[in-house]
């Protein structure tokens, strides 16, 4: 089977540094042709900064691209009470490497047009870029093969009641990406809640003797400073689903739904309203929302090839 060409858009963040470990594991499925950087979890200096330390660290020559400091016309509100100071649990690591670009738009442009094949777009931060690289390049939908996206829910929110962070963080992007008409797949929190490790998990990462398997462990052990963890036993990896997604659609539990991004003031800002309807069919032009996950296996996938990584990386 070929590869499928990836390009990570991405606001490193714990969540996306697991995120980008797992693609990098899977080098056999995922041509990764690049990463772009969008503030969400931190601002862009610190999650760009984090990707190229992440690059240095599993020492991978990954072209890295700098993207949108803020979203299109809202103020940008870092999530630095879940993902600390520097937006990776304060871990430090090596800078080695080198940003190639600082217009993440026009190297995404670039990139997916001088492909010979189709390009899938993972989004896993707001979708600042996705948004302007759509409207600025109309040209690039044709090349597209796919935009799997972390974001949003069927019901409920992280950041308000009703909104999850990275849709709520710049609405407006949301909505022109999700009325383009590219084919979507959205994972959205009803399952990247119930996707990620338990504590016992992290703490055996904790205590590994891999390099890259303990790093893991110490920047996901932050997480559990944290309220949003489930009693602190369990903490969701919403990132890797957008990723998993790809390889292992068999986890899942999908329906085409049409998805309307709400971009009014107050709690309804940032809302995902999809329909659940069940006697409402709607065609495969509409976005696949992933409505369910196997957590036992996602569990038992997430940690194997985190694992398989210490063997791959010198």
């Amino acid at each position: 089977m070929d590869k499928r060409n990836i390009i990570i858009d991405c606001d490193p963040g714990i969540d996306d540094i697991v995120a980008l470990c797992f693609a990098v594991a899977n080098e056999d499925k995922f041509d990764l042709l690049g990463i772009t950087t969008v503030a969400g979890n931190q601002t862009i200096e610190n999650v760009t900064n984090n990707a190229i330390g992440l690059m240095s660290f599993l020492n991978k020559d990954i072209k890295i691209a700098k993207g949108s400091k803020g979203p299109l016309i809202r103020e940008k509100r870092p999530a630095i009470s879940v993902h600390g100071a520097n937006g990776v649990g304060d871990y430090q690591f090596p800078h080695t490497k080198k940003l190639y670009s600082d217009n993440a738009v026009t190297f995404l442009r670039d990139t997916i047009m001088s492909s010979e094949r189709k390009v899938t777009l993972v989004a896993i931060g707001p979708l600042t870029n996705i948004a302007l690289l759509i409207k600025t390049f109309p040209e690039v939908a044709d090349k597209i093969e796919l935009l799997s996206i972390m974001g949003g829910a069927t019901h409920g929110g992280n950041t308000t009641p009703s909104a999850e962070f990275n849709i709520w963080a710049d609405p407006e992007a949301a909505r022109i990406v999700f009325d383009s008409k590219l084919p979507i797949v959205m994972s959205g929190l009803n399952v990247t809640h119930s996707a990620g490790l338990f504590r016992e998990d992290v703490d055996q990462l904790l205590n590994s003797a891999g390099k890259i398997s303990k790093m893991c462990g110490e920047v996901l052990n932050f997480y559990f400073k944290g309220d949003h963890v489930n009693s602190g036993t369990f903490t969701p990896i919403h990132d890797v689903c957008a990723l998993m997604y790809l390889i292992h659609p068999e986890l899942y539990k999908s329906k085409h739904m049409d998805v309307a991004v709400d971009c009014s003031e107050g709690l309804n800002r940032g809302n995902t309203v999809c329909d659940i309807r069940e006697w409402i069919d709607y065609d495969e032009s509409f976005p696949i929302v992933l409505t369910d996950i196997d957590l036992n296996k996602f569990n038992e996938i997430l940690l194997k090839d985190i694992y398989k990584l210490d063997s791959m990386i010198e």
